[in-house]
């Protein structure tokens, strides 16, 4: 994936990471993070590599954008939906609430 994030680009920033470069330099914080103690690797980890999954369909939505949360919160329900879909459905019981985006990764 190549979109740029948005937060970047609407700031100026040059040379802007992508939304997978994010995604991965976030997993691999969260494969060392297990070294920090009260951390839960392993459910680190899974946040980490799904956090962001909904923006390849819906974008990168940013504040700047206007889009209230509750819709923001929407649109990215359905588009996890339609990716777990893609996957079989597996995925959403395995991830689901445990690694929704308002849970932390901690014991």
């Amino acid at each position: 994936m190549t979109t740029k994030r948005k937060g970047w680009i609407n700031h100026g920033i040059k040379g802007p990471e992508s939304i997978a470069h994010h995604m991965y330099r976030m997993a691999l914080m969260a494969l060392i993070a297990g070294d920090v103690p009260g951390i839960n690797r392993e459910r680190c980890i899974k946040i980490a590599i799904v956090h962001d999954i909904a923006e390849a369909i819906v974008g990168d939505i940013t504040p700047a954008d206007g889009v209230p949360k509750v819709e923001k919160s929407r649109l990215e329900q359905a588009a996890l939906n339609e990716m777990c879909n893609v996957l079989g459905g597996g995925m959403r019981g395995t991830f689901g609430n445990s690694v929704s985006k308002n849970s932390y990764p901690f014991k």
